[in-house]
């Protein structure tokens, strides 16, 4: 959604003037206003990144590396 500004305020009240001679489509316009402010009350600002987890790549090229690995031990 957009940010709340100057110009947002002066377009719904211009907005409220055109329509505000047909009762019906003026309480629709309001229903739909609050809707909107009450969305964005809700929304959670992001203070930072979502920290990931740091998972090493396995390097080796070779299939037989692991398979190695396991006879050493025994």
């Amino acid at each position: 959604m957009e940010k709340l500004s100057c110009d947002n305020i002066i377009e719904i009240n211009y907005i409220k003037q055109l329509i505000g001679h047909k009762e019906n489509l003026l309480k629709v316009f309001n229903d739909i206003i609050a809707v909107a402010n009450i969305n964005l009350n809700k929304e959670a600002s992001c203070v930072s990144l979502p920290i990931e987890e740091n998972t090493e790549p396995n390097l080796s090229d070779h299939s037989s590396d692991s398979s190695d690995d396991e006879n050493m031990y025994e």
